[in-house]
């Protein structure tokens, strides 16, 4: 379940920006090296953010939970100017956004982890 977790979203952000690349130029061809480099990157960055979750010390952000949900607004902009269905990004938007509520905005974005494992969506 831990890599079909990670799987599933990372395929369809693949394919959504397949469609968006598509939709600019008619070709995906391009988006296949900058996807290895992401499956690079997020292998480098996997190891930290596992010690931090093991650790529960998310105070010394890379990239901080309010960072992401700034992020989030490009999501939205990019589904408008490209024409496509980004629905399923809202699922994330509003993690991130109970994160913050939770008390995490500062903190590391491994702190979804604490919003996730709670069931009754408080953290």
């Amino acid at each position: 379940m831990a890599v079909g977790g990670t799987l599933l979203p990372a395929l369809v952000g693949f394919f959504q920006g397949a469609a968006a690349l598509q939709a600019k130029t008619g070709r995906i061809e391009l988006t296949i090296s900058n996807h290895l480099t992401l499956n690079r990157t997020m292998e480098a960055a996997s190891r930290p953010r596992a010690q931090e979750i093991d650790s529960g010390d998310y105070s010394d952000p890379a990239s901080s939970v309010n960072l992401f949900l700034a992020g989030s607004a490009h999501d939205e902009e990019l589904g408008k100017e490209a024409n496509l269905d980004a629905e399923w990004h809202k699922g994330f938007h509003d993690l991130l956004r109970r994160a913050v509520d939770a008390g995490h905005g500062e903190h590391s974005i491994s702190a979804l982890t604490e919003v996730l494992r709670t069931p009754d969506r408080a953290a």
